[in-house]
């Protein structure tokens, strides 16, 4: 009896240990884009709610000669393209992180964030309530171009997350963080450019702004860009609650990329392809890790808007900001964007 007993032990230990050993990876379910764009028959009615537009900051540069940016912040530390077939000009320095759109010259948009950076009319960690008792906001914003108007619907979330103003030649979206309440980020953005990226549900009565598809080589170039910023972000809002930045692994970079693209893959094809778990990703690109995990994020306009998803769901923001993940690989595809934690000891290097 005692001999039984000790076996039945041993077997509980032994599948106790089994268990913990081949627990998976934290794989979270992929985050949706809000957005959705459907014709519309019924001609809105154009109102002239628009706020006057700031006379001080960075949104006195949308419509301007990119030269007269130059003039003031000197040469970009980085030129990439866009989805939409204008420049990213991108800033960055210890404090501030600044990706300029440059389309013909002209500057389109500018997208801020950091730990001190000029939001002006508004200001860096305002709160949300602030801002809804000092600014005019609305759940509708239309928005005329030549014969065609276009109605940009913000959703219950994006009145909490992604708020936008509407200002005489310019409109302001405004990234906040749900959890603190408070602005993170800002973007300001002319109309034409705002209906090209889609970052809200969107009526329209015309015709609908297309955008030249880029080819498959400027596309993997575009891609690149995009992976790129949102190593760049991941590291900014890291910064924010003062955890140490992630370090680049370009093996973990390559395999992030063949998971986002299998993703997307499979989605084309409308299929049901067996998954690939992210722990046995690892495992086959021989990538050491202690723990790992995974953000996805589908159908996002640009970097910037697929990190304010990041940041506002809460299992994602867990792992972008779990100080014991060491090493991130990332990945675009389009508009679709991925992250890959890795939790390794890094070696301290001795002086």
């Amino acid at each position: 009896m005692k001999s039984l007993l000790r076996i039945l032990f041993l077997l509980v230990i032994f599948l106790i240990g089994f268990f913990y050993l081949n627990l998976p990876a934290n794989e979270n379910s992929p985050l949706k884009g809000p957005t959705k764009t459907v014709p519309n028959t019924k001609v809105p009615e154009i109102t002239g709610d628009a706020s006057e537009r700031p006379k001080a900051g960075w949104s006195t540069y949308i419509g301007k000669d990119v030269q007269t940016l130059k003039e003031k912040l000197g040469e970009p530390v980085r030129k990439g393209p866009s989805q939409y077939g204008f420049k990213w000009w991108v800033y960055s320095t210890d404090q501030q992180y600044m990706l300029v759109g440059v389309s013909k010259g002209k500057i389109n948009q500018i997208y801020l964030t950091g730990t001190i950076a000029d939001f002006a009319p508004f200001t860096l960690n305002q709160t949300l309530d602030e801002l809804y008792r000092n600014t005019i906001t609305d759940t509708e914003v239309n928005i005329k171009i030549g014969e065609s108007i276009y109605t940009l619907v913000l959703s219950e979330d994006d009145l909490q997350s992604r708020l936008l103003v509407m200002y005489d030649g310019v409109f302001a979206q405004l990234y906040f963080d749900k959890m603190n309440k408070t602005l993170m980020g800002i973007r300001f953005i002319d109309g034409e450019t705002l209906v090209k990226q889609q970052p809200y549900d969107m009526t329209y009565v015309g015709d609908m702004i297309e955008t030249k598809k880029p080819s498959s080589f400027d596309q993997q170039k575009i891609n690149n860009e995009n992976a790129t910023q949102l190593f760049e972000l991941s590291n900014r809002f890291r910064k924010t609650v003062e955890l140490e930045s992630f370090i680049e692994d370009e093996d973990v970079n390559i395999a992030t990329r063949q998971h986002l693209e299998g993703i997307v893959m499979e989605s084309l094809a409308n299929t049901s392809a067996p998954e690939t778990a992210l722990k046995k990703l690892l495992e086959n690109n021989q990538i050491e890790f202690e723990d790992a995990a995974e953000n996805i994020a589908e159908d996002y306009s640009d970097a910037a808007d697929a990190m304010s998803g990041i940041i506002n769901s809460d299992k994602h923001r867990k792992d972008l900001m779990n100080e014991k993940n060491t090493i991130l690989g990332v990945a675009a595809f389009e508009k679709n964007y991925a992250q890959i934690f890795i939790e390794r000891e890094i070696p301290t290097t001795e002086e």
